[in-house]
């Protein structure tokens, strides 16, 4: 026993003639038996060590025999070079987040672990496998052995790169995934095929474990083995993109935002379509704002930072109603903050961001199938009422890989164009004319026949600027009064647990799925009921029916002011027995933070 625990080298782990030794036994009683049906695997390490790589490999073998899961990402703030660490939940059942603590850890530098240990909790029983020297100052489980990834990686390879395939090696072995399948997967498969040249480090690896006499410590047999297709929220937004029909993209590289980004430009680059990284926010949000003007489905993403710089164009949008999309992956603040964490803090600015009363419409997902289907309902809004949409992700949500079912990805979904002005207009067209349904006809620049002004100043139905007072209050009145019709959108707002229970809680984006999890792990769901509203603003009826029906309300959110709270308190008469769990983001609620708070909720 040292300092560490049971910390047992690989060469001391077998005795004599193949007698175990007393630690190895007791490591072998402590994990015995533990196949599940869900597994939560952490790996943590120094820039070049590979983790996100490993991760991302293990999660793709993993859904190519059925499992579902979630890997999260964490990185330091700096822009290069750091440590790095996942964590990757893995389901044989349903799709569900990772554990608290994780079962089995794998460590490449024991220093970095001290940098994420908040992310990757270990405990009594974790399984933790390291490399070099172990986490300073932390008592490991008994279970904690110590293996030589680097070498193995050199006497394999020739370098020490390869120590992440290496340790691949090992896990598919612990894990109990089919051997021959993943063999076939890494030699079919483009992107892992990239371990097909450390093949020599892969097959070190499932040496390792053969010569470590491991204890069952695998996955269940999937129940539906077919495989599940791997994206995180990021990559679905810019698929709905695609699919909404958005055929011009602008944008300027922010994290967490990147990736949508990146995306569009592998979709736009060729074609009848448009894609131009811009010097800036700004210049990227009002060619968006052009291309708008021109008939064109039109998107810019970015995070806080970037909405500030965007908000005069988000107003501009607003007042000469042109449709578009601003897609917003919210990171911690204010002013830098903390850009490769969480956090839900620019729920204020989303709604109220700008000069004058400016009306935007401002949705926000939950998991990475609302991130697919708000950004086409989006695209369907902006259209439709002719107004800006702002879609508000977050870190977690936009960098998180989901391996899931694709059937949201094969679905139907209707497709909204912009209302269009008959040809016999042409003659004397009004853009702003005001109608019954306060939604004018929007012909495109450039189209014969339809001259017409576009302004910021205030304007007349032909878009001549106009100071008049009246003519003033009817068009704000006509902006507003379009999107009446959206506080009707109860599909857009997620009811679960129990449908007539007096004890509620509200909750939005990414926490809802924390929430719900918890309450479910502690068999609370059939004595709660929980909101969770995709349209934010204009806020539903649904919202309102909910609040009336219960007698105590719970709000939850990741921002240290209750941006959500407040907002509900502008709009309904809460219970007089609210209230409110917020604090700022940079980690996610985790089921233990949230237990005693939503038990409490509960009743």
């Amino acid at each position: 026993m040292g300092p560490h625990g049971s910390n047992v080298e690989l060469s001391a782990v077998a005795g004599p003639n193949g007698m175990e030794r007393q630690p190895w036994k007791k490591i072998r009683e402590t994990l015995e038996g533990r196949v599940r049906e869900n597994l939560t695997v952490g790996m943590v390490g120094a820039g070049g060590d590979g983790v996100v790589v490993l991760g991302v490999f293990l999660q793709k073998l993993a859904a190519g025999q059925g499992y579902f899961g979630q890997m999260s990402r964490f990185y330091g703030a700096q822009i290069r070079g750091g440590g790095s660490a996942v964590k990757l939940g893995m389901n044989a059942v349903a799709l569900s987040l990772p554990q608290d603590s994780v079962d089995i850890l794998v460590c490449f530098d024991g220093e970095k672990y001290l940098e994420f240990g908040h992310e990757l909790l270990i405990a009594d029983d974790t399984l933790v496998l390291y490399d070099g020297e172990p986490p300073p100052g932390i008592d490991l489980p008994e279970a904690s052995i110590r293996f030589d990834f680097t070498g193995k990686s050199r006497e394999a390879v020739g370098a020490a790169q390869s120590k992440n395939i290496v340790a691949l090696g090992l896990l598919r072995a612990i894990l109990g995934l089919d051997r021959d399948r993943v063999r076939e997967a890494i030699e079919r498969d483009e992107e892992l095929g990239l371990v097909k040249g450390g093949l020599p480090a892969y097959d070190a690896g499932e040496r390792l474990f053969s010569g470590t006499r491991f204890p069952d410590l695998g996955l269940s047999p999937a129940r539906d083995g077919s495989a599940k297709v791997i994206l995180h929220g990021n990559s679905a937004m810019a698929r709905a993109a695609i699919r909404a029909g958005c055929r011009a993209f602008f944008g300027y590289p922010i994290t967490p935002a990147s990736e949508i980004m990146q995306e569009m430009q592998e979709e736009l680059s060729h074609g009848k379509a448009v894609f131009l990284q811009a010097e800036d926010e700004i210049s990227s949000v009002a060619l968006a704002l052009g291309a708008s003007l021109t008939g064109a489905k039109t998107m810019t993403a970015t995070s806080g930072p970037g909405l500030d710089l965007m908000t005069e164009s988000l107003v501009l949008a607003s007042a000469a109603e042109i449709p578009m999309v601003i897609i917003d992956v919210q990171r911690g603040g204010p002013s830098t903050g903390i850009p490769s964490k969480l956090e839900q803090s620019d729920l204020n600015h989303a709604i109220y961001g700008g000069h004058g009363d400016a009306p935007r419409v401002v949705v926000a997902p939950y998991d990475v199938e609302g991130c697919y289907r708000l950004v086409i309902e989006g695209f369907n809004i902006a259209q439709y009422y002719q107004v800006p949409v702002i879609l508000l992700s977050d870190q977690w949500l936009g960098q998180t890989f989901v391996a899931i079912k694709n059937d949201f990805l094969k679905q139907e979904y209707p497709l909204l164009e912009r209302k269009k002005p008959a040809a016999e207009d042409g003659g004397d067209y009004k853009r702003y004319l005001f109608t019954e349904d306060s939604i004018s006809p929007m012909a495109d620049v450039g189209d014969e026949g339809f001259v017409h002004q576009i302004t910021g100043l205030a304007h007349n139905e032909k878009g001549a600027p106009a100071f008049d007072f009246d003519t003033h209050q009817r068009m704000h009145e006509k902006r507003w009064r379009k999107l009446l019709p959206l506080c009707e959108r109860d599909d857009l707002v997620r009811v679960f647990g129990n449908e007539s229970a007096g004890r509620g809680i509200i909750t939005w984006g990414s926490s809802a799925q924390i929430v719900l999890e918890t309450l479910k792990d502690l068999g609370l769901l059939g004595k709660v009921k929980v909101c969770v509203p995709e349209l934010i603003h204009p806020l539903p009826k649904g919202v309102e029916g909910f609040v009336k029906s219960i007698e105590q309300l719970l709000v939850v959110e990741m921002n240290y002011s209750g941006q959500f709270y407040r907002y509900l308190r502008s709009q309904l008469d809460l219970p007089k027995d609210t209230g409110v769990y917020a604090r700022a983001g940079g980690r996610p609620f985790s089921r233990g933070e949230l237990a005693a708070v939503l038990k409490e909720a509960a009743g």
